[in-house]
């Protein structure tokens, strides 16, 4: 059976049905794909077993995708499919920026030697991470729709078993004033999680732009790779709150808060 898990509080969340239908894939001990098995939002809201297909090995690797939507292409497995190999692909539009993928949830087992999915519970959780953005010190007299944000990311999708794939997907965002003034996106959204970053391949970069005429470049307001001397990350099943703050002056003030899934820090006013 599926188990859904919140993995920033550790509840159980499989009877809210928020996971939707999911497909699990089967992989020999060697990571060859052998099957898969569609999963619909009842059966894993009652917690109902799971039979595999006759002829599943004895021992076998088992993957979960769940609730993937039109966020993101998914690749079908074929004989001869590995468990490396892509899984999970960000669509690109207009060859400049990239969709916003779906609320992913993924899990994994290894199967016992009688291949009895009867008899083994699955644990998923949220796989991609969110971000939400704000910027301070922008003038109000300027149209918000002049000023937007893009996130650039190392990866843009994942293998079957669950790692992000590297290729650097652009995420384009507007936003909108508040009655304080901050100039923020609409809401969180979903990017592809990555791990702490260990060199400048591996960074995500965070930039506000303000949009000129069609003669003109827009013009960059602000990069951001880290904050406080620590690389950007974007944990899975939880949001990264940004702060962007532009001085008197020219200099920068940058702040960021990690929260529970789609929960939105409140920035103190100072």
């Amino acid at each position: 059976m599926l188990k859904i898990v919140d993995e920033a509080t550790g509840q159980d969340i499989t009877q809210t049905g928020e996971a939707g239908s999911a497909v699990l894939y089967l992989f020999s001990q060697g990571g060859r794909f052998v099957d898969r098995i569609s999963v619909t939002r009842e059966r894993i809201m009652k917690r109902a077993p799971i039979p595999l297909p006759d002829g599943t090995p004895g021992r076998c690797r088992a993957v979960v995708w769940a609730n993937a939507g039109t966020g993101q292409r998914f690749h079908s497995p074929a004989a001869g499919s590995r468990i490396e190999d892509r899984a999970v692909s960000l669509i690109e539009e207009d060859d400049t920026f990239h969709h916003t993928p779906d609320d992913l949830f993924f899990g994994r087992a290894r199967l016992g030697p009688t291949g009895e999915a009867a008899s083994e519970e699955i644990t998923l959780i949220r796989k991609n991470a969110r971000i939400h953005i704000t910027a301070r010190g922008l003038d109000r007299n300027t149209p918000e729709d002049l000023y937007y944000f893009t996130v650039e990311i190392p990866d843009d999708g994942y293998d079957f078993a669950g790692n992000p794939i590297s290729g650097t997907a652009h995420v384009h965002r507007t936003g909108t004033f508040r009655d304080n003034g901050d100039f923020s996106t609409d809401g969180t959204f979903n990017l592809v999680h990555t791990d702490e970053a260990d060199s400048q391949a591996d960074e995500v970069i965070v930039n506000l732009y303000e949009r000129m005429s069609a003669r003109s470049a827009d013009r960059l307001l602000a990069s951001v790779t880290e904050v406080d001397g620590d690389r950007i990350s974007l944990p899975a099943g939880r949001t990264l709150n940004l702060l962007i703050e532009l001085n008197e002056g020219g200099g920068l003030s940058i702040r960021m808060e990690i929260t529970p899934w789609n929960e939105i820090y409140q920035w103190d006013i100072w």
